[in-house]
Formats: C-alpha cells, sequence, structure tokens
C-alpha cells in the first residue's frame, strides 16, 4: 500500500464525513438548467380567466433587430412568440415568451401585459445560470407588475 492510501486510512470515517459539507463550499457550482414553468403554464398563471389562447411567433426583421438591439444591449434570440389571451369575446392581454442571454447563458421568460400595456405577470419559465436564483422569488418579479412602459424602472 502506498503512503498516501495509508494516510486516508488513519482518518476516522466519522471525521470525514463531518468534513464532507465544508469540502462541497471549495468546488464551484455546476451550471444546471431548470425549467420552472411551461408556455401553457404561464398562460394559466397570467390569464386565469382566459378561456382560449392565439399564439403566433414574430421574428423581426435586420432593420427592427437593430432598433431592438439600440434600446436594450441584451442579447436576444430574434424570435418572440406572441400570445393572445381571449375570455369569449373580451381580449385579456398578450403574453410574450422570450429567450435573453443573462450574464453567461440564456434565460427563457415569459412577459404577460394587460390591454393598457402594464406588466400583469412575470415568469421565469427555463433559467440556466450559476448564480441570480432570486429571479424566480415572487418578491423579484411582483416589482415589475403594473410596470408601463412609459415609466422607467428604479432599482435599489
Amino acid at each position: 500500500m502506498s503512503r498516501s492510501s495509508d494516510a486516508w486510512s488513519s482518518i476516522p470515517l466519522a471525521s470525514l464525513a463531518a468534513a464532507l459539507p465544508a469540502l462541497a463550499t471549495l468546488t464551484p457550482p455546476s451550471a444546471q438548467a431548470a425549467q420552472y414553468l411551461s408556455i401553457e403554464q404561464a398562460q394559466k398563471a397570467a390569464f386565469p380567466e382566459a378561456d382560449r389562447f392565439e399564439a403566433r411567433v414574430l421574428r423581426p426583421t435586420p432593420e427592427q433587430q437593430r432598433a431592438l438591439d439600440a434600446l436594450a444591449p441584451v442579447r436576444q434570440r430574434g424570435e418572440v412568440r406572441q400570445i393572445e389571451a381571449w375570455a369569449g369575446t373580451q381580449r385579456l392581454g398578450t403574453l410574450y415568451v422570450d429567450d435573453v442571454i443573462g450574464k453567461v447563458e440564456w434565460i427563457t421568460y415569459a412577459l404577460a401585459l394587460g390591454p393598457d400595456g402594464s406588466v400583469r405577470n412575470l415568469e421565469i419559465l427555463e433559467y440556466r445560470e450559476t448564480h441570480g436564483f432570486e429571479v424566480r422569488t415572487p418578491s423579484w418579479r411582483k416589482q415589475f407588475a403594473g410596470h408601463k412602459a412609459d415609466a422607467p424602472l428604479h432599482f435599489g
């Protein structure tokens, strides 16, 4: 037997087991994709009173993409799902499902707007980052409720 294996064999098993939680903090977290909601679940969460949804895919032209990039310099995939929510003949609002780059990885989110353009609901559908899990907390997402595009957001 080598000297290194002799050294490990002299450590009591209980001491090694007690040290495992501390050792785990020394290893960096691995990236794990987590899907929290499907698009259908996000639709129902945003518009529980809806009796139907009409979906289509929006693909911006290169000119529109440049205009979007000038407004929000966050990388996007260039395709947005637009889902109109209806209760009978009344349009309740629109749910937009998009992918945006986080710090490193893609994040899929759903933003629900009421007919007046105010934020009704925001859901994180799929999160692939290793940090920033706060976006899944209700308090973080609720800060956008009622917000309109013409009013600046204030953080902190």
